[in-house]
């Protein structure tokens, strides 16, 4: 049976290409690791090297075999850690989404549902959620559209309305709705974990400058004391205190503006958490 060690080390070999540099990034003695590479020919019974008096390199066979080795050492990490997911899920719920409104209103509503474990959240790409979902990475995401599978339960959760947020004396604080045309080219302080909204504001104003904060309270100050107009959802001026710091919130009138969120989980997985779905829906 060949050890999972003497693999790791062929494939720093193969990678490195001497044993000097491998055994450097394997923090081994040069001798220790030549040794190794003797034991793995032996258990494989054949040869692996050319073996020249200032050089040592692998030979075909020794590549095909390195490259079986990064194979099964793929195999052995994806196999870590499918198994530390499956075991985190009998006592963590973990939710995924592409915009961070909703998950504002519904993490606090798991962690009452789920007092006996833990809830994670995470803000990630529409691709991600749905491969995450089904390699257990996730309990439940939520996306801007439904989503149809046979696998798939999939309900609709809540809307989210963007607004311009700005002073008292903004040109535009005194419109009762206004487009995004009507603001591009301007100026915009904006937080860098917005989700599927920075892509959106990006496309509707493409003349727009947006200078990211990556602090939340940090927007927060830069609004207090900025003349520059931000953004704001009602989900975001209903769950953050500091939001409301006296601006004026002008809704956006263009049809992208409002978004419809979903929560989605495999079927599979529903009766783990759904006494979270009449709660929310």
């Amino acid at each position: 049976m060949i050890e999972i060690y003497l693999l790791e080390q062929l494939s720093a070999f193969h990678k490195y290409g001497t044993l000097s540099a491998a055994a450097e990034y394997l923090h081994l003695a040069q001798p220790s690791l030549s040794r190794s590479m003797q034991k793995l020919e032996y258990l494989l019974g054949v040869k692996l090297f050319e073996r020249t008096k200032n050089k040592v390199q692998l030979n075909e066979t020794g590549i095909l075999a390195a490259n079986y080795a990064n194979q099964i050492l793929d195999n052995e990490n994806e196999m870590i850690r499918h198994i530390r997911i499956f075991d985190r899920s009998f006592h963590t719920i973990s939710i995924g989404s592409n915009a961070p409104g909703p998950l504002m209103q519904i993490l606090p509503i798991a962690s009452a549902c789920f007092t006996d474990m833990t809830i994670t959240s995470n803000l990630c790409d529409e691709e991600t959620l749905l491969r995450g979902i089904h390699d257990d990475t996730y309990s439940l995401i939520i996306l801007n559209h439904a989503v149809e599978f046979e696998d798939i339960y999939c309900t609709e959760y809540c809307n989210e309305q963007l607004y311009l947020s700005v002073q008292h004396f903004h040109p535009a604080a005194s419109k009762k709705a206004i487009a995004f045309k009507e603001m591009d080219g301007q100026s915009f302080i904006m937080h860098s974990q917005v989700g599927l909204w920075d892509k959106l504001v990006r496309k509707k104003m493409p003349h727009a400058k947006f200078y990211l904060q990556n602090d939340l309270d940090a927007v927060g100050e830069l609004q207090r004391s900025s003349d520059l107009p931000s953004f704001a959802t009602d989900i975001s001026l209903k769950m953050i205190d500091s939001r409301n710091n006296g601006r004026i919130f002008i809704p956006f009138s263009d049809n992208d503006a409002k978004q419809t969120y979903y929560l989605i989980c495999l079927k599979t997985k529903y009766n783990q958490i759904k006494t979270l779905f009449p709660t929310v829906v």
